[in-house]
């Protein structure tokens, strides 16, 4: 179970459940200070349940030092559907993230966990920027924010002699 919260810059939600914690680490379980380009990391937010959530969602944003969301992710998105939780529940849930190449910047994880589908849902608790990490330079460089793998094809130049 994680049981910290390094920083809380806005918390909102109906307050049904609460965040308890969240951490970041390498897949052995060592805790992460830098986010490196292309590794492996665990997300493991810890939640417990205040009343009655008939259907729990746990999950996060990732945001750059701007604000900006880069992505997010969360149990119903990825398919798993937790167990209905009843008051003093408490619930772990590890995320496990293949890093994009991104550009060296700061960029902070917002846990939440909220009762409901995707579409229909109600937020019980959110912790905006609960965990800033920085992103240390990659080996190679990135144009722009992200580096998009894409396969390159060199083909024949079209109209040349035969």
């Amino acid at each position: 179970m994680e049981e910290h919260i390094p920083n809380v810059d806005h918390r909102h939600g109906d307050g049904r459940a609460e965040i308890l914690g969240i951490s970041v680490s390498d897949p052995a379980g060592n805790p992460v200070r830098m986010l490196d380009p292309g590794t492996k990391i665990v997300v493991r937010i810890s939640a417990r349940a205040k009343e009655e959530i008939h259907h729990p969602n746990i999950g996060f944003m990732f945001r750059n030092h701007l604000g900006i969301d880069f992505s997010g992710t969360n149990t119903t998105r990825e398919g798993y559907e937790l167990a209905p939780m009843v008051p003093g529940d408490v619930i772990t849930v590890d995320f496990h993230l293949d890093l994009p190449e991104l550009s060296s910047s700061t960029f902070s994880f917002s846990p939440a966990i909220a009762d409901g589908s995707l579409d229909q849902y109600r937020i019980c608790d959110w912790i905006e920027n609960a965990l800033a990490l920085p992103m240390t330079r990659g080996e190679n460089p990135v144009y722009g924010q992200m580096h998009m793998k894409c396969r390159v094809e060199v083909n024949a130049r079209l109209g040349a002699a035969v």
